[in-house]
């Protein structure tokens, strides 16, 4: 998309496109010791998810840039990694991106109304997820385990083998069947049902 390209070619910061990993979609490291500031964003996300946690780092860049780089006899404040600065640089990285040429509808629907309040993490809205774990290869994902019956056994990517029990309050309890300890999983994560 040129208007990335354009960003990239205007601001010294490295992309990495990673492997899934379990805990985070993306990050933002500042520089350290004459680095350069480093974008990582996990290639395993649909290419929606993946745009908004791209342009969700962006706005981490940017809040850096202006309010905590070191200036010259200038004191510089704090704030909050995902505060007021934050989301509104978010909302106007993304912004121009909020089209039917670049997001289906059914995205932009839920993605204009998270972005009056966006949260720190695209996955803590769970409308938005919803959508956006719609688009996922279920071949490869595997099925949200809110879509398995109680009893249902299932393994995560690890290898692990559960049973899923009763809903808490928020999310599922289940018993790693290997040693009988409580685990506790989000509606959205994703797992492999066991057909015994």
């Amino acid at each position: 998309m040129p208007i990335i390209l354009e960003w990239f070619k205007a601001h010294q910061v490295i992309l990495l496109v990673t492997w899934g990993r379990k805990t985070k979609s993306g990050d933002f490291r500042p520089p350290r010791n004459g680095t350069l500031p480093i974008i990582s964003v996990n290639r395993t996300l649909n290419e929606f998810a993946f745009l908004i946690t791209l342009i969700h780092e962006m706005a981490h860049f940017h809040v850096f840039e202006k309010h905590c780089k070191p200036a010259f006899l200038k004191r510089r404040r704090k704030v909050q990694p995902h505060g007021k600065e934050w989301k509104e640089d978010f909302r106007q990285l993304l912004y121009p991106f909020l089209i039917p040429a670049i997001f289906p509808q059914k995205i932009l629907d839920v993605l204009t109304l998270h972005m009056k309040n966006p949260r720190a993490s695209t996955y803590s809205d769970p409308i938005l997820a919803r959508v956006l774990l719609g688009f996922d290869d279920e071949n490869v994902a595997g099925t949200l385990i809110e879509e398995l019956a109680e009893g249902e056994q299932f393994t995560i990517p690890s290898g692990m083998l559960f049973r899923k029990e009763g809903k808490l309050r928020k999310r599922y309890r289940c018993i790693r069947l290997k040693d009988r300890k409580i685990y506790l999983f989000s509606p959205l994560a994703r797992v492999f049902p066991v057909i015994i």
